[in-house]
């Protein structure tokens, strides 16, 4: 566990202590609840220190993202790179009827190749030679039931709950 997470639990449980205090105060009003807390715990202090965090962990995984997508981009040009001289090599031994050749740090053979189905148009293609796809669960269908009180064997509807919604930043 971070020292973030860590921190926002102490905080918790500490604001939650000192509602369940003063609770017959303040009662509902929640203006109240969050003045005491702010002056009584570092729950906010500690709430937007985690926020903060949470900003440069978007930029890092950010910048991991698009340094991902260079060194992909440079992976298949050295792979593309590798087939060409791969080509190349091999109408160059064609070329001059060689088979094999033993290098010190290879040893490259001609080898035939089996034939292959190339397609040339999908669409004429009979059908015969297609395959059924799976079957696919629908689950918009599925949670529509469950929600009109449908009993459908095998699924329920869970209960929910609550997620915390962040903007800007």
């Amino acid at each position: 566990m971070s020292d973030v997470s860590r921190r926002l639990i102490v905080e918790g449980d500490a604001a939650k202590a000192l509602l369940a205090n003063i609770r017959d105060v303040i009662g509902d009003d929640e203006d109240m609840a969050l003045t005491a807390v702010e002056g009584e715990t570092s729950l906010i202090e500690t709430i937007t220190n985690a926020v903060d965090r949470m900003n440069v962990l978007d930029a890092y995984t950010e910048a991991l993202n698009i340094q991902i997508k260079t060194l992909s981009e440079r992976k298949s040009r050295f792979e593309a790179q590798h087939d060409r001289i791969k080509a190349a090599v091999c109408v160059a031994m064609q070329q001059a009827n060689l088979r094999k050749l033993e290098l010190h740090t290879a040893t490259l053979s001609i080898k035939a190749v089996a034939a292959k189905a190339e397609i040339t148009d999908e669409a004429l293609i009979p059908s015969k030679f297609w395959k059924a796809a799976d079957p696919k669960l629908d689950r918009k269908a599925l949670l529509d039931a469950l929600k009109a009180k449908e009993a459908v064997p095998g699924a329920t509807l869970s209960n929910g709950g609550e997620t915390l919604s962040i903007r800007g930043g």
